[in-house]
């Protein structure tokens, strides 16, 4: 009976976490594919909407019923709710618009027309173009979705519907995602605390970018900014002349002002407890890794999952030196929290 309860507990708490991750996830997601601010470039075109011609319509799949409720209610704009193949070659990211508008996910373009899409819906530099062939494909297939959804709305199709229909189809698409990204969300949440913890020590002084060789200063009027994407960043400088970097075997590494590795935290956000075994083990053989460097770094552990099994092992094992349950440490409040902190700033 001991042994089911123990198991109970164990679901019911990777089960809590795994929702709080998703939580977070969602919310870190809806920034990364800046959908609100589609709404917005959109109807900064709003001005020279008039510049482009509709005669072409029907041969890019736009139903003259559909076609003729919009353009008959002043309160939506033509270009605001059907693609035009000459805005998207100008406007390659508003790809990732009339996509969510038409409700398809990425993958569902890339199988219906053999397009992907990815890296013009992430292209803020408009580095890459669409032929014609290719705007004229995904023209017709997102117009085509677009106007069934207009007929089905039986003549009641506003604007609010539109955006709604937006955020739907993000909020779709992020969750197909994140069935594959639990792990790295719970890497991200510790990066975030830790970075974080800096900077309430008054230790952070500047993020290292992931791209390049170059560094940004931290800036206390941008450190909403820059706390969201540290996913552009591959570690952070310290005031105190060390760092803390960002990889993969370790996650995080803790580095002293002579460049050495001194401490090292392994993230293990799986949540299934068949596969916590298999977890552990691949955080020992980092842990042994980081060793083989220095026999004298400090090794964390943080998981979301920790059995009964994992637990006695690490107990027995002499290469982790901690080890956390990320749920108790998600509070700042904590003890746990205040000694896993405490554990990584004093080798720094």
């Amino acid at each position: 009976m001991r042994l089911y309860l123990g198991k109970i507990i164990i679901v019911i708490e990777a089960n809590r976490l795994n929702y709080r991750l998703r939580s977070t996830f969602f919310y870190r997601k809806l920034k990364e594919y800046n959908t609100l601010s589609l709404i917005k470039k959109i109807k900064l075109l709003f001005s020279v909407e008039h510049l482009y011609d509709w005669q072409d319509k029907l041969n890019w799949c736009i139903g003259e019923d559909a076609f003729n409720y919009i353009h008959t209610h002043s309160q939506l704009h033509l270009i605001q709710v059907f693609c035009h193949p000459r805005l998207i070659r100008e406007q390659p990211q508003l790809v990732a618009y009339y996509r969510n508008i038409a409700a398809l996910s990425q993958k569902a373009v890339t199988s219906l027309v053999k397009i992907s899409v990815n890296k013009f819906e992430t292209d803020d530099e408009n580095r890459y173009s669409l032929t014609e062939n290719n705007a004229l494909e995904l023209c017709k297939l997102f117009n085509e979705h677009i106007s069934l959804i207009i007929d089905s709305s039986v003549e009641s199709f506003t604007e609010e519907e539109l955006h709604g229909i937006l955020l739907a189809s993000t909020g779709a698409q992020i969750d197909g995602s994140w069935r594959n990204a639990i792990g790295e969300e719970a890497e991200k949440l510790v990066q975030r605390l830790i970075v974080k913890e800096a900077k309430e020590r008054n230790l952070l002084h500047a993020f290292i970018l992931r791209i390049g060789t170059g560094i940004e200063l931290y800036d206390s009027d941008k450190s909403e900014e820059q706390f969201g994407n540290l996913k552009k960043y591959r570690g952070v400088m310290l005031s105190n002349h060390t760092s803390i970097l960002f990889s993969s075997e370790p996650d995080i590494s803790l580095i002293n002002n002579q460049g050495v590795t001194v401490g090292v935290v392994e993230v293990k956000g799986g949540t299934d407890p068949a596969g916590a075994l298999e977890r552990y083990g691949a955080a020992i053989k980092s842990f042994e890794e980081a060793r083989r460097g220095n026999v004298d770094v400090k090794t964390i552990l943080v998981a979301s999952c920790i059995t009964t099994e994992v637990n006695n092992r690490i107990k027995n094992d002499n290469i982790t030196s901690y080890y956390f349950n990320l749920t108790d440490i998600l509070s700042e409040n904590s003890e746990q929290y205040k000694q896993f902190v405490q554990e990584v700033f004093s080798v720094l």
